[in-house]
């Protein structure tokens, strides 16, 4: 999960690279909504583990 108290103009939202349990490598997870205020939420889906977790911006 992401989350900004000023975004100053700008927009963000969680991202999570997922492991597959069956060895195939890394599953990219993006939240499909840009944000500007509040929480952006993102999960591992069924059969990967989370391996680790960023938030991507754009200036507008």
């Amino acid at each position: 999960m992401a989350q900004c108290k000023n975004s100053n103009g700008g927009h963000y939202k969680a991202s999570a690279n997922c492991l597959r349990l069956d060895g195939g490598g890394t599953v990219v997870v993006d939240a499909p909504r840009w944000r500007t205020s509040g929480w952006s939420q993102v999960f591992c889906p069924a059969l990967t583990k989370f391996k680790s977790a960023a938030f991507i911006t754009k200036s507008t």
